[in-house]
């Protein structure tokens, strides 16, 4: 048990936020953690947050998620701080989620871990699903599945990535990662981060009593008793070239490689054949494979 908790700053991305769903979010991290930084990455309109222990970094152009993470983080760490969690601004955590997390991380690390990062069990917001985290330690894709707390005392599972909202991570791991990859700006960030972590023998840890509830994507695609979740044609643009510039990259498992490469070509046929406006998408996914194979970065333009 941890018996003097670290100081945690939260930090938040936004971008052309919804003010009601944003403040909600901030009074569940109010009394959970000492300071709250919100990083607007280049909202059109400007808004104002007056919140004790509360600062707010104003962008001026769309950065990328992975740059306003950094700034964030960079700006906690020269405020003194050495744990921080990320958040969207769409995500609402339960009111003991970041404790939840410490204490996963401090069983993890008397098992002898070295933790990278922690994450909460995401509830989707629509379905009410459970996430499910991927390991590829034994050299194939395992689906590590949220256990029956009757019949299970397993607190954690160490896994490959995490989603980054909600992901409690130290400045250690920052000096040992090192930050979000800047050039991906969106989609693929966490992941790749994930994997770099891997590569250094460091964990990412899925903490089974940590809870938040986060839209998943827009509106799920069902065929054949599925559901496929979807994203408008320019965030396809975004994974698709961010996925095949991973490909190229020797700390991501083959095997991960493979089976994504695989699912990501089924969900591009579904996206252009049964997801409107079908042209835009079938035109955004091969830009954005294109765009990876010649290794093109940053924001679409």
């Amino acid at each position: 048990m941890i018996k003097n908790p670290p100081q945690v700053a939260a930090i938040i991305i936004t971008h052309s936020p919804n003010l009601d769903v944003l403040f909600n979010l901030i009074h569940f991290l109010s009394s959970q953690c000492s300071k709250i930084y919100v990083v607007d990455d280049g909202s059109p309109e400007k808004f104002e947050l007056t919140t004790l222990a509360l600062e707010v970094i104003q962008l001026p152009n769309n950065f990328g998620i992975a740059t306003a993470q950094n700034i964030g983080l960079k700006q906690a760490i020269d405020d003194g701080f050495d744990d921080f969690v990320l958040f969207d601004q769409d995500s609402l955590p339960s009111t003991t989620m970041i404790s939840d997390l410490l204490q996963a991380r401090w069983k993890a690390c008397e098992d002898g871990l070295q933790v990278a990062a922690v994450g909460p069990v995401h509830i989707d917001q629509d379905s009410l699903d459970n996430s499910v985290f991927i390991s590829t330690q034994q050299g194939n894709i395992d689906k590590i599945k949220v256990p029956d707390p009757q019949y299970s005392k397993v607190t954690y599972a160490s896994c490959d990535f995490l989603i980054a909202s909600g992901c409690l991570i130290s400045k250690a791991a920052l000096d040992s990662v090192g930050y979000m990859e800047d050039d991906l700006f969106i989609d693929c960030v966490d992941i790749e981060w994930g994997f770099r972590a891997n590569s250094k023998d460091l964990r990412c840890i899925a903490a089974f009593d940590a809870k938040m509830y986060h839209k998943i994507g827009e509106v799920p695609l069902k065929l054949f008793g599925k559901e496929l979740t979807t994203h408008s044609p320019l965030r396809h643009y975004y994974f698709y070239r961010n996925f095949y510039r991973l490909l190229k990259r020797p700390y991501v498992p083959s095997c991960w490689k493979k089976y994504t490469l695989v699912k990501s070509l089924m969900q591009a046929i579904a996206f252009t054949l049964f997801l409107r406006p079908r042209l835009q998408h079938l035109k955004y996914i091969v830009k954005g494979i294109f765009h990876g194979i010649i290794n093109r970065s940053g924001k679409y333009e």
